[in-house]
Formats: C-alpha cells, sequence, structure tokens
C-alpha cells in the first residue's frame, strides 16, 4: 500500500491505488544551508578572523532553515491520492481539507510535463475537467490542476482507473 496520510477519510472497500505530493525541491537549499553554516565556522576561524562575514553567514544560514521549515509544513500535508473511485485533494496543517471528485465524473484529463522540472522527480500537472451540478465547486476546491511528483505514473493509473470496465 502506498504512503498516504493517516487521516484520508475513504469510502468503505474503497482502495488507493496511488498516491504523491507536490515537488519540493529542498535538498539543493539544504546544501546551501550547510555551505552558509560551513562559511560561518570558517570565518569565524582564528586564522580569519572576520566575524562580519561569519555573523552574515550565520544569520542567513538561520534564516534559509527557518523559511525551508516554514515551507516544509504544508507541503508534508499536502497529498494527492488516486483511488479506484475517486480523485482526493488533502491540505492543511490546523485546518485540513479534503477535496474529491469521482472517477465517473471526470470528463477530460490531460497531463502537462514542463521542462526543464519534468526531469526531476516526474513532475508535471494533471489539468482535470469535470463533470456535474457541482463541478466548479470541487474543481475550485484544489482539484482543477494538481502539481505534483510522478505525474506520468498518475495519469497513466487514472487513465486506467478510468477505463477499467
Amino acid at each position: 500500500m502506498p504512503s498516504t496520510p493517516g487521516d484520508l477519510i475513504l469510502e468503505p472497500n474503497e482502495k488507493i491505488l496511488l498516491a504523491t505530493r507536490p515537488l519540493f525541491l529542498w535538498e539543493p537549499l539544504v546544501l546551501i544551508d550547510i555551505a552558509l553554516i560551513v562559511a560561518s565556522l570558517f570565518f569565524a576561524a582564528p586564522a580569519t578572523a572576520s566575524y562580519t562575514l561569519s555573523g552574515l553567514a550565520a544569520v542567513l544560514a538561520v534564516l534559509l532553515a527557518l523559511w525551508l521549515f516554514l515551507k516544509w509544513i504544508p507541503w508534508r500535508a499536502r497529498w494527492y491520492v488516486l483511488t479506484d473511485r475517486r480523485v482526493i485533494a488533502r491540505w492543511g496543517v490546523l485546518n485540513k481539507n479534503q477535496a474529491a471528485l469521482l472517477l465517473d465524473r471526470i470528463q477530460d484529463a490531460s497531463l502537462t510535463r514542463p521542462f526543464p522540472l519534468s526531469i526531476f522527480r516526474d513532475y508535471g500537472t494533471i489539468h482535470i475537467e469535470s463533470a456535474g451540478e457541482h463541478a466548479e465547486e470541487r474543481i475550485s476546491g484544489g482539484l482543477d490542476e494538481l502539481d505534483m511528483t510522478g505525474a506520468s505514473k498518475f495519469y497513466r493509473a487514472l487513465t486506467d482507473a478510468q477505463t477499467k470496465d
């Protein structure tokens, strides 16, 4: 079973086919943060003794770490889940939201993979158009454009689930 949020609300006997998240390229930023910490320590050493540069590098490292943490929290709470019946978007840290769209209601789905982001973790955007009385409400609830990693795999699984009959 794929990794999913623990508080995801599923229907009885509903099976999760795929779960993914939006793209967040945190690795290069963590490396920059580490480089700033090393620079801070280097400039604070007695041989260089440039406390202004050391302090500036330390402040930048703390600010970058704080910014990363504040961006990581909502990213960690955002999920796109494909089940055998629905496409579900889940987001929110304190106020948790879940929007679902029945596979039967999806009229059109398309995949856009922008370069150069598409080379990182199969990033892409799945555009979904749906039918029904409440389509605009569902779409405004976070299910019109799904920016995610593993987009090609999600799109294949979505089209397979729709044509399963």
